[in-house]
């Protein structure tokens, strides 16, 4: 299995024993309040939840983080079985289900066929309910098949090793791992894979990455507006549109480099 290929890439596999457990679908039904369309992808989509590795201070040699605001004991790697006809749609879907319903921070591997897509987020205490948590920002790579050995994929597998991670706390182990998928997903707009330490300066590079993300999203509409405009002179203009548009983004992208 791909899932079974990438724990033993990143070194997991030498360093616990796997666990298997199956996670009842009931239990999330349970645990997060979802709706009837959440309901059914996870009925409809996913073959199998497992808890494959569970990191502890009692598996591992990494300390709890415990603040009033974070509150990390520990790592949990699940994996999601999906079905043939799931889409990247129901993963978004089942991402921020799983994520939301388990207070732990959770690295989940979804499996489709002989590919992988991976999933963090990190996440803080509910300053008013602390027995619940507040997600930031949920980060996943593209489809993986650990075959095509593209550098991107090379870079990401090399920093999501076991032993190129932050022993400190897990806190630090976690974001390690978080800012590596973050830096994946990234990739996509920079053309490369970089992880982006300096605090101002990841700030920074998120900020324009968001704006080529909405500039290329307005261009995307724009293009299929020229499809179905039968006027030439209106056609004309939105060309125009689309040139500006693309300085724009080649403007940004120089910036970013």
């Amino acid at each position: 299995m791909v899932a079974s290929r990438f724990y033993e890439m990143i070194g997991l596999d030498s360093k616990l024993q796997a666990l298997q457990k199956k996670l009842d679908k009931k239990m999330f039904y349970e645990y997060a309040d979802l709706n009837k369309k959440e309901k059914d992808v996870i009925t409809k989509h996913i073959e199998r939840i497992e808890l494959t590795y569970l990191l502890t201070p009692t598996t591992i040699n990494i300390q709890p983080y415990i603040t009033d605001e974070f509150h990390y004991e520990g790592v949990m790697f699940i994996t999601v079985f999906l079905r043939e006809e799931s889409t990247e749609k129901h993963v978004n879907i089942v991402e921020e289900v799983i994520h939301g319903a388990l207070p732990n921070p959770i690295i989940i591997v979804f499996q489709l066929n002989d590919k992988i897509i991976i999933s963090t987020c990190m996440k803080r205490l509910n300053k008013v309910d602390k027995s619940s948590v507040v997600l930031n920002n949920i980060h996943r790579t593209a489809w993986l098949t650990l075959e095509d050995h593209k550098k991107v994929e090379k870079d990401f597998i090399g920093s999501v090793n076991i032993s190129n991670l932050d022993f400190n706390n897990f806190y630090a182990f976690y974001k390690d791992l978080d800012l590596a998928v973050e830096a994946f997903e990234n990739s996509e707009t920079l053309g490369y894979y970089h992880e982006e330490r300096d605090v101002k300066k990841h700030e920074q590079q998120q900020q324009i990455i968001q704006k080529i993300k909405e500039l290329e999203a307005e261009l995307k509409k724009i293009k299929m507006s020229i499809k179905k405009e039968s006027q030439f002179n209106k056609k004309v203009e939105l060309n125009v549109k689309v040139q500006e548009i693309n300085r724009q983004i080649a403007d940004l992208k120089e910036e970013l480099n």
